[in-house]
């Protein structure tokens, strides 16, 4: 028998929340209630919703204690969508978590979670059980208790890399590199979400290795592109544990936005690159300046001493190649200079090569190779 959270707003939508937990018994398993409810009586709703949120979140360590948790479902409006997207942000990766709502597409990318949890865009509404509503609940309760595998087990070691569509070239070098030395290389796209959950992994113990070839997130996270929702735990998961670890300036000339974004006509003097329905917009050296500080103070905090920077003088995404609209010999060096002023130059190198040059990637594994042996 497992035991399986129930989130939601039982003073609304009760006979969904019920129907769920008899699902849960249905299947043999153990429904644990917790109530998000938030008092009408209150005089801000705002801080009826903190609280219930901070309530709730000592239970789930109360209980986290007591038994272990095999799964997370709620089922609600905009209100509870939000609540338990914050909670389930604070249950482990792997740990099943279902969220069912109205309020899925027009609210999500708002919260930006990086966790593993599966949205249910509800195609009716809640607060009066119907048929349609009880298939939905029904087939999402059994996708729930459908996912036993638990927490991966590696049966050998891993290394990460970080990379997204324009500095990727190398994948194929490097992937072949890692399969003959009997590792697994595990790719994470160098957008917030994706990255933010390589660090969590990272404190778990997964990775031997991190191929840090790809910091577009952080230049996001710093002039406000739409992939950058990041912290400092982005570098410090690793580098405060001292992790070999090859780092690369790539696709941190790039600040990315799709095509509607509110924010893109405030470039419209730069230089872009059309992606897909996406926009590269080109970085400038204010900008490099600024993304160097913000590595450079997580370096000062961390002091490693088995992290490289690995820098490619000849193009950091395939818009920054010779030739293309974002080459900078000069941002290069800005990037180059400013990083040797926060980690000794002996662990500064360049090669005279594109990020996306099946060399560079041969590279960049030597050095890491020699990082582990060391």
């Amino acid at each position: 028998m497992a035991n399986y959270i129930v989130l939601g707003t039982w003073d609304t939508k009760h006979e969904e929340l019920d129907f769920i937990c008899q699902e849960i018994k249905r299947q043999s398993h153990q429904p644990i209630p917790i109530d998000l409810s938030t008092k009408k009586k209150m005089d801000s709703r705002e801080i009826a919703v903190n609280q219930s949120i901070l309530k709730a979140k000592a239970r789930l360590r109360e209980l986290e204690k007591k038994k272990p948790i095999s799964g997370v479902i709620s089922v609600g409006g905009g209100t509870n969508l939000f609540m338990a997207t914050k909670l389930m942000e604070g249950i482990p990766l792997f740990v099943p978590k279902v969220i069912i709502s109205t309020m899925i597409v027009n609210s999500i990318q708002q919260f930006k979670p990086y966790q593993d949890i599966l949205y249910i865009q509800s195609p009716c509404d809640f607060g009066m059980l119907n048929p349609i509503t009880k298939s939905i609940l029904t087939n999402a309760v059994r996708m729930l208790t459908s996912f036993l595998g638990g927490q991966p087990r590696l049966d050998k070691p891993a290394i990460a890399i970080t990379g997204f569509g324009i500095t990727d070239g190398c994948f194929k070098t490097v992937k072949n590199f890692w399969d003959k030395k009997g590792f697994y290389l595990i790719p994470f796209h160098s957008i917030g979400e994706n990255t933010m959950a390589m660090a969590e992994l990272i404190q778990m113990g997964f990775f031997k290795g991190i191929l840090d070839l790809t910091l577009h997130d952080v230049m996001d996270h710093i002039v406000g592109g739409a992939y950058g929702k990041i912290n400092k735990n982005r570098l410090y998961a690793y580098l405060s544990k001292d992790l070999p670890a090859v780092i690369s300036p790539g696709g941190l000339d790039t600040i990315a936005f799709p095509n509607d974004h509110p924010s893109l006509p405030l470039f419209r003097k730069r230089k872009r690159y059309h992606h897909d329905f996406r926009w590269g917009i080109k970085a400038s050296k204010e900008e490099i300046i600024k993304a160097v500080k913000w590595i450079g103070n997580i370096l000062k905090e961390t002091h490693p001493q088995k992290s490289i920077f690995l820098i490619p003088l000849r193009g950091w995404s395939y818009p920054g190649e010779p030739g293309r609209e974002f080459y900078d010999p000069e941002l290069i060096q800005t990037f180059k200079k400013g990083i040797e002023k926060f980690i000794n130059e002996e662990f500064v190198m360049s090669v005279d090569l594109s990020i996306n040059d099946s060399k560079f990637g041969l590279s960049a594994c030597k050095y890491l190779e020699n990082l582990l042996k060391a």
